[in-house]
């Protein structure tokens, strides 16, 4: 593959996941009982998603340097859902659902589906998790595991312009 080839691939897939973004928005919409003080929800899978592109980001919230080949939202389902969830209402809104490679956001009243990550994925893989996906209570997880995601939101917050820089 050509340089010329590679930049024209690169652009193509950046400008697939900015219709993603705005489509998520739209559908984010949806959701009028899902909102912080500070940020209606569009807003916010606007920030995160934008975030989610910069490789800062990758660094400071997953550890790891970011991977131009794939989808820009890769390794964010944990943290920036638990961040949504607990911005917009937490259990009286939503219930984080997820299998051991990904997590979501399960709308109580609605009974939809949002997924701020749902890109990175293919339908018949999404498919998949949608189907065998369970409350992340059920899951096997940790106090300290908690603790550690709270701390990564809390990061990708900042990052994303969604919380006060200290």
């Amino acid at each position: 593959m050509t340089k010329a080839d590679r930049f024209f691939s690169a652009q193509n897939k950046l400008a697939s996941y900015d219709n993603a973004t705005f489509d998520l928005m739209d559908f984010a919409g949806n959701f009028q009982d899902a909102y912080s003080e500070n940020f209606t929800l569009p807003e916010m899978v606007y920030l995160l998603r934008n975030s989610f592109k910069q490789g800062v980001t990758h660094r400071d919230v997953l550890g790891e340097p970011m991977n131009t080949n794939e989808d820009r939202s890769r390794g964010f389902c944990m943290i920036s859902s638990y961040l949504i969830y607990s911005m917009t209402g937490g259990d009286k809104v939503w219930e984080l659902q997820g299998t051991n490679l990904h997590w979501w956001l399960y709308h109580k009243q609605s009974h939809q589906i949002f997924d701020i990550t749902h890109t990175q994925f293919d339908k018949r893989t999404l498919y998949g998790h949608y189907k065998y996906g369970q409350p992340v209570t059920k899951l096997k997880t940790d106090l300290m595991f908690f603790d550690v995601l709270k701390d990564k939101a809390q990061i990708l917050a900042r990052r994303a312009g969604l919380a006060k820089r200290e």
